[in-house]
């Protein structure tokens, strides 16, 4: 009884802070959990989703009273009461760190796609979250299709969750081609720039100002452009960055703004050079025969360590186009540097796409998930 009344508790709670929603769902071919983000609207026609939202934007009162009503008001049944009602196909999600979805495919005959919203690393809270990470839950953990970014990521998953594992890389990172014709030779800066409330950068950024120092230095030497892609978007969000650059680099660079979230795949294709210290961007540009160098200069201890550049995957820490080190290291960053801009497209090829394909698989228009998707909704009308 204590229990059920601290469940009552938490969704009055839940309930003040949502917008209520009294229609019944609508019965439609796709159910999306999390309305965060949907990139499968890239395929799919918005008319044909329902969604689930999880982050408290809102709540169907309906689903909740029929919750209700079976003394049930947990989080898994407002899903199983939503799935009745709409009755979708298809439940997709964009995020794989939600383990309340691992339960869905067994509630319905519908199909469930999952998947991998961003790189993963071992100082991932991801990889110790117990909620995920926990066998003796496997049993009931089942996803019909998981896309994840490589074989190492679906190694990990693999512990806790049945289904069937497809490494496609990163599905929105998928959209686009680069067409070398048209990329400017010039270098873009993908920044992880991030301060504290008193405007000091934070750990992960220890050695970018020597990285990006002297990274411009030696693009000024080759007289070649240097453009700043900033982490935050939208001028006002980002004017913190810009000084920063303007202050360390002072002339001789581009500092680009970003007017949506979604744009820096669009900006960084059109560039023939990337360098950074360390991002899943980056690996992106890479996984699409991209030309990227990543320098990676922090001490033992810093918290970032294990986002180098290959370290999930136990490559080592050197490379043809990469480098890790403890400190600041400026005959790695010149020996870097010449090989991303002085080597033809054909060494560049041989040399980088073996290691591309093992951090990050490519799938162009995402065409295995296009394909299981609609096998699926054959079965499902025939």
């Amino acid at each position: 009884m204590k229990n059920y009344i601290s469940k009552i508790k938490e969704l009055l709670k839940f309930l003040f802070l949502s917008k209520w929603v009294f229609l019944l769902p609508q019965k439609k071919t796709f159910l999306l959990v999390d309305g965060l983000y949907n990139p499968f609207l890239k395929y799919f026609d918005k008319k044909n989703f329902n969604i689930i939202y999880r982050r408290g934007e809102s709540i169907n009162i309906r689903v909740i009273l029929k919750c209700v009503l079976n003394f049930n008001i947990s989080s898994l049944n407002y899903y199983r009461q939503y799935i009745k009602f709409a009755s979708p196909k298809i439940i997709f999600t964009a995020f794989d760190y939600h383990p309340i979805f691992y339960r869905l495919s067994r509630l319905s005959s519908a199909k469930t796609f999952m998947l991998q919203k961003g790189h993963r690393s071992k100082c991932d809270s991801i990889m110790y979250d117990k909620n995920l990470i926990n066998k003796s839950q496997k049993k009931d953990n089942f996803v019909d299709y998981i896309f994840l970014y490589n074989k190492f990521t679906s190694d990990f998953y693999r512990k806790y969750i049945k289904g069937e594992y497809l490494n496609t890389g990163s599905f929105e990172n998928n959209f686009d081609k680069i067409k070398l014709s048209k990329q400017k030779k010039e270098i873009l800066y993908v920044s992880n720039f991030k301060i504290d409330k008193n405007k000091k950068l934070l750990s992960n950024c220890e050695n970018d100002e020597k990285l990006i120092y002297n990274l411009h230095k030696l693009a000024v030497s080759q007289k070649i452009k240097f453009n700043v892609l900033p982490r935050q978007k939208g001028k006002k969000e980002s004017l913190d960055e810009y000084i920063f650059f303007k202050n360390l680099l002072k002339t001789n660079f581009s500092f680009i703004e970003k007017k949506e979230s979604s744009s820096s795949y669009k900006i960084i294709i059109t560039y023939k050079y990337v360098f950074c210290s360390y991002s899943t961007l980056g690996r992106e540009f890479l996984s699409k025969g991209g030309r990227v160098g990543f320098l990676f200069f922090k001490s033992k201890n810093n918290p970032s360590i294990h986002f180098r550049f290959g370290s999930l995957e136990k490559l080592p820490k050197k490379g043809y186009f990469w480098t890790t080190d403890v400190k600041f290291n400026l005959n790695e960053l010149k020996r870097v540097f010449n090989f991303v801009i002085k080597v033809n497209d054909k060494i560049w090829k041989i040399k980088s796409q073996p290691t591309a394909n093992k951090t990050l698989q490519y799938d162009y228009d995402n065409k295995l998930f296009r394909s299981i998707v609609s096998k699926e909704l054959k079965k499902k009308n025939n």
